[in-house]
């Protein structure tokens, strides 16, 4: 888990499962040392922020079928 693409989050999820699944402190102590993991990265959140994600485009309307869709709203109210 020591690769430049493993982001600090990636790392403190991984320490939890694997906290999460251990069957003993000295188990714990193990996994997390073959997997180049702290326990200090499981316990404490990441300062780095999560990647937002990607927010979708709002279609825009150009202004003939706004009208359109304007006055279809208008009719249904009524």
């Amino acid at each position: 888990m020591t690769g430049e693409t493993t982001s600090a989050w990636q790392r403190h999820r991984a320490a939890r499962t694997v906290a999460g699944l251990a069957r003993d402190a000295a188990d714990l102590a193990e996994l997390l040392e073959m997997l180049g993991l702290t326990a200090a990265e499981g316990r404490d959140l990441p300062v780095e922020t999560q990647p937002e994600a990607p927010r979708k485009r709002v279609p825009r309307l150009d202004p003939p079928s706004a009208c359109r869709i304007n006055r279809l709203m208008r009719v249904r109210r009524s």
